[in-house]
């Protein structure tokens, strides 16, 4: 074969997502040609899709210096380093790619992606603009302009926004995606949580494969066995583990499956038939014997969940009373209000920088008389962790805890849970603990909007920020709160 027709055999293998076949290939035409710019180019953009950073930069700053007039080069240079999370020498890539090609909508709609990730909303906008004056079908660009509005906070906007996207690309999974969290937020229960089922073809969600059993989809489940599995974050599972009762009320066997930190706190509240502890990367059910599975934040869906019809009865966890006597000797003998404080979740979480805070913002509650602190952080990141726990705290208890269980213990001898938004808070509003929850601006979509309580959980207050990345106000309104629940105490 030519190498052109080898590169064109390779192309089609790397569009269809054989990248290995398409590797081979590439390779044969630069045995051929070893100065290839094409085969080069694509051998870069391979390794970016193959998430092999090192080599995909070697390869591009190759094609660069072969083609150094292509935009595209430039443009997936930024790609690499936007998926590293560098977003500003993404932004230098992009941006010099505009120069070369100002009519390039990728690149203006990139840059706009690394602004929003940068938090300069206003520059992120504006470039979503320019490329939607260059395409106005792009839906892509739509489809980041929604997210942009809704890191705003305007969510009207952002829905029109990926309506647009869907009007151009009616199977686009990222629209429908942004389009579930609207609705969720906006509170439109009856749509979002179908829209929600959409996850399931995100590239990033894991799909789990069974040997037996169906999925289940609300058949009536009176005798049989039902699998139930987790399948996002620990704050998931403490929230929508409520639903495991409805299931037994219907009849069902419930074998749930959840993960080692938090085994003990299940187990503690019989809320299924059968426990199953998972691991990670190990499948550790004995055989498939069960008829139906389903997961976790599907249950919502299922059972037709309205914000009316929340089951919100609390608690719905109950920590253990052994543990919990024994963690009341752990604690100090005094008869001050007792405060427990989470300031960050884990620094992986994609919000993680918007949810989470530095320790020192809290320094100002330490001035309140009577109040003691004490440390539910079980990790300690030292992005966020920007003063010496010693100093506020009352303990820090964070190196004793070892798992859920311990957290529910410690939390029942505690008067109130000031939390970040962690699975921490969700526990605190499952066992019925008054739990304040601090909120980013644009929050999570099972807070809502507009809203300081959560119908989630009764015992829960939301502070919210008033506008993106301002906490100032937040710890004012947090340590006035804080003041006069003393006081009332």
């Amino acid at each position: 074969m030519s190498v052109l027709e080898l590169l064109k055999e390779a192309v089609a293998c790397h569009t269809a997502g054989n990248l290995q076949k398409a590797e081979q290939i590439y390779l044969q035409v630069l045995d051929q040609e070893p100065d290839h710019p094409d085969a080069i180019h694509f051998m870069g953009v391979l390794a970016y899709n193959a998430g092999n950073y090192d080599a995909a930069i070697v390869y591009l700053k190759k094609a660069i210096e072969l083609m150094p007039s292509n935009a595209g080069c430039f443009n997936n240079m930024g790609n690499v380093f936007q998926h590293q999370e560098q977003y500003w020498e993404a932004v230098k890539w992009y941006e010099m790619a505009v120069r070369i090609s100002p009519g390039h909508k990728m690149a203006h709609n990139n840059i706009a992606v690394a602004y929003l990730n940068l938090g300069d909303l206003d520059k992120a906008l504006a470039f979503v603009e320019k490329s939607l004056a260059l395409d106005p079908e792009y839906a892509e660009a739509h489809n980041n302009q929604c997210e942009i509005f809704r890191a705003m906070g305007d969510n009207d906007r952002a829905l029109a926004a990926v309506e647009k996207a869907l009007s151009f690309y009616p199977d686009m999974v990222g629209a429908h995606w942004n389009r579930a969290l609207i609705w969720l937020s906006k509170g439109n229960f009856q749509n979002g949580w179908p829209e929600y089922e959409w996850r399931w073809r995100r590239p990033t969600t894991q799909n789990r494969a069974f040997a037996h059993g169906t999925a289940w989809r609300g058949e009536d489940v009176k005798g049989k066995i039902l699998f139930v599995y987790e399948e996002q974050g620990l704050g998931d599972t403490l929230q929508f583990i409520r639903y495991l009762p409805m299931l037994r009320n219907l009849g069902a066997r419930v074998v749930f499956e959840t993960g080692p930190s938090m085994t003990r706190l299940v187990a503690e509240n019989r809320v299924y038939d059968r426990l199953l502890v998972g691991l990670k990367d190990v499948d550790t059910r004995p055989v498939d014997r069960f008829d139906f599975h389903v997961p976790l934040l599907s249950l919502p869906h299922i059972l037709k969940t309205k914000i009316e019809t929340i089951p919100n009865q609390i608690p719905y966890l109950t920590a253990d009373p052994g543990l919990c006597r024994i963690w009341k000797n752990r604690l100090p003998k005094n008869e001050t209000f007792k405060v427990g404080l989470v300031w960050a979740g884990r620094p992986l979480h994609k919000n993680d920088g918007n949810r989470s805070v530095p320790l020192s913002w809290f320094q100002p509650l330490g001035k309140i008389k009577g109040v003691s602190f004490y440390s539910l952080q079980k990790e300690k990141h030292e992005k966020w962790t920007d003063m010496d726990t010693s100093t506020f705290f009352e303990k820090d208890l964070g190196p004793e805890i070892s798992d859920f269980a311990d957290t529910a213990a410690i939390m029942d001898n505690l008067d109130l849970i000031i939390s970040v938004d962690t699975s921490v808070a969700h526990l605190a509003g499952a066992l019925g603990k008054p739990v304040w929850t601090l909120l980013p601006f644009a929050p999570d979509f099972r807070w809502l909007l507009d809203r300081h309580d959560s119908p989630w959980y009764p015992t829960m207050r939301l502070f919210r920020q008033p506008s993106p990345k301002v906490w100032a106000p937040v710890f004012e309104d947090v340590a006035s709160a804080l003041a006069q629940l003393v006081d009332k105490k």
